[in-house]
């Protein structure tokens, strides 16, 4: 356990934003890391509307699900408990006579986290508070866009690749449909001047992507779509969206950028693949169910004689 005299206002923060949930709920709500770095997140930049982010200096960056809190969970005065279920952040047992900070920011750190438990403590899962950290701060609309394109996958059914579905209803069609929209609006708002390490793979994974839609492969789509997220999360974001991140730990980022794109090429390739097996099987069935279609027409024509 880290030294009393380590604990400063960002320790602070983490930890009353734990205790204030934990007295909210009656200790009935287990707070998780994606939940935990979220509330961190959300209150910080409440208290960064208030003037203190300078005093705060809580190191975070934007990763796959919002902003993350970066750094070792003993030195921000909680702990991580990992099961089955997910990790577990508890704050540490400690007295607040262990954090050396300002009285008027340990009061608006009280208040903010106050605030906080009580707009969250019957929110479970992470859903929730997830959109609202997109819906409030994401970085670039581009972001926001992708956030909204997971949801909306997420929410579709399986395509099934077979007759009775060609014939009667259709789904593999309705998928491309559903999320051509958000395609085409990831295409105009993709900032590449920004994000221009991996525009390459973004184009690349668009392609694939408009395949296995046409498909109907819900499952393929929503692998794809984690996929790419986790490697422009490590050659991207948090790169670009970062607050209070050592500068030699951005600078490692950098150099692992290649890394990342390399094993996300190898996925994609798998993925087309996919794409292009069941397009050629999408074909066939299609001419399969036209065939059918224009027997049962003759058959119906020839009883109608």
């Amino acid at each position: 356990m880290a030294d009393s005299s380590d604990f400063g206002p960002d320790a602070f923060l983490c930890h009353q934003v734990l205790r204030q949930m934990e007295r909210a709920s009656d200790g009935k709500k287990t707070v998780y890391e994606t939940e935990f770095n979220k509330l961190c997140f959300l209150a910080y930049k409440e208290l960064e509307e208030e003037g203190f982010a300078d005093e705060v200096q809580l190191p975070m960056h934007w990763y796959q699900f919002g902003m993350k809190v970066w750094g070792q969970p003993d030195a921000l005065a909680v702990l991580y408990n990992s099961d089955n279920r997910g990790t577990e952040v508890i704050p540490q047992t400690l007295s607040e006579s262990a954090f050396s900070l300002r009285d008027e920011l340990k009061e608006a750190i009280h208040r903010v986290a106050r605030q906080l438990a009580g707009e969250y403590k019957f929110t479970f899962g992470t859903d929730a508070i997830v959109d609202d950290s997109y819906n409030e701060y994401a970085p670039t609309p581009f972001v926001k866009s992708y956030h909204e394109y997971r949801r909306t996958i997420e929410e579709l059914e399986p395509g099934q690749q077979s007759l009775a579905n060609f014939v009667e209803s259709g789904s593999a069609k309705g998928h491309i449909s559903t999320i051509r929209p958000h395609l085409e609006t990831l295409v105009s708002e993709y900032p590449k001047s920004t994000y221009n390490e991996a525009y390459a793979e973004f184009k690349q994974w668009d392609s694939v992507t408009r395949q296995l839609a046409k498909n109907g492969d819900v499952d393929a789509l929503i692998e794809l779509s984690k996929a790419f997220w986790k490697m422009f999360s490590r050659v991207e974001l948090r790169i670009h969206h970062n607050v209070d991140i050592p500068s030699e730990t951005v600078a490692d980022w950098i150099m692992e950028r290649e890394q990342h794109k390399q094993a996300f090429r190898s996925q994609l390739a798998e993925h087309r693949q996919i794409a292009v097996a069941n397009r050629e099987q999408t074909n066939h069935l299609k001419q399969v169910s036209d065939e059918y279609s224009e027997t049962v027409r003759d058959i119906a024509h020839d009883e109608s004689r």
